[in-house]
Formats: C-alpha cells, structure tokens, sequence
C-alpha cells in the first residue's frame, strides 16, 4: 500500500480530483452502486508471472441518455516480480446496444511495471483511453457466461498500447456476489502476450 501511495503522489492535479470523487460518490445520497472485483490470474505460459487483481468500481445509470457511468480504481499485483503490475484509475461510460451486447468506453491513467512491455517508460504514468467490447449470455437465472473485447491507446503518443480477450462463467447464489472463473489473453501490442486462467469474486454494495 505504501508503494501505491508513492506513486500517486507523482500523478497530475486530474487523478488527485478522480480520487477524491471516488470517495465522494460513496456517499448515498448520490445512489451510485460500489462493485469490488478480485481476481486472481493465473499465467499460463509462465511469461509475465501470476498476478492478483483488485477493482473498485462506483457506477451510476442514467436514464437520459441511457447509459451507465461509473468511476473506478485498480492495481495489479505481479507475485514474480513484487512489482505493481498495472495502476489505473479513471472514468467508464457503458451503454447496451441490443438485449445481450453492450459498449463501453473509459479514460484513466495508468502506470506500472506493465509498461516495460508498451509505449511510456515503466515509473511514468500516462493517459489512457479503452473501447469494451462485450456479449453477455445467461444460461440460468443465476449463471451467465461472459465475453469482451479491450482496445487501448495511449493518447499522449498516439499508439496502441494493449488488447485482451476475455472470457468467464459467472455464478451469482446471491445478489450481493458472485464467483466465477475464465480465460484472460493480453497481448501488448508488438511486444509480449500473455494467457492466464482466472477465478474470481464479484462484491456488490
């Protein structure tokens, strides 16, 4: 936790703003729901390590337009090299385009040992921008099978950064969580791919 902290310290004036709106939106009164996602994948390949996941998400649905908005956090632990693995932090529009398929679109900042593999210099952070793409399937009132699709660009230098393929069986006894397990393919686009089988707990608050 400290060596996050020492890094958000070197982050512009915007990401101390998102994060005191992360906390902010907590707050009931705004009727935002809070989603904590962890995960922990497991590298298949043996390149880049096993890697443990934490998601905190805050997210809101609008109306008018019709689309969800969410704020959100996340860090990336790589077991093999004791490394933050990925640091993001940012915002997410999401809007369904038909029953099963949706879209989404977010910018973050972002930094970590990931980029040995991508564009900015590992220590750096960067700007980011992500087009989801995902097709949700239920198979049961409380399974589902999910898959997406990630883009990412990095808006200072103009270049692909990443892609991942995702897919996952989500099981949900209970509408406050839900568990679950997937496949996970990053490719740093020209540089390293990676494969990794995931299991996982979703928490709604």
């Amino acid at each position: 936790m400290l060596c996050f902290l020492e890094k958000m310290k070197t982050v512009p004036g915007l990401l101390i703003i998102l994060l005191i709106s992360l906390f902010g939106f907590i707050n009931q009164t705004y009727a935002w729901k809070t989603n904590e996602r962890n995960e922990y994948l497991i590298d298949i390949r043996g390149d880049d390590g096993d890697i443990y996941l934490n998601r905190l998400s805050i997210h809101k649905k609008l109306v008018s337009p019709d689309i969800e908005i969410s704020v959100f956090g996340e860090v990336q632990w790589n077991f093999d090299t004791g490394e933050w693995e990925k640091i993001t932090i940012g915002t997410e529009a999401t809007k369904s385009l038909w029953k099963y398929l949706y879209i989404g679109q977010s910018l973050h900042f972002i930094s970590g040992q990931m980029l040995d593999y991508m564009n900015v210099d590992v220590g750096n952070e960067s700007i980011d921008t992500t087009t989801k793409i995902g097709l949700y399937l239920p198979i049961t009132s409380r399974l589902s099978f999910r898959l997406f699709e990630e883009y990412s660009l990095n808006i200072e230098k103009g270049l692909a950064d990443y892609a991942e393929s995702r897919s996952e069986v989500t099981y949900r006894p209970k509408d406050s969580y839900s568990i679950g397990f997937g496949w996970r393919h990053t490719d740093r686009v020209h540089n390293l791919d990676t494969d990794y089988a995931t299991l996982f707990l979703n928490l709604d608050f």
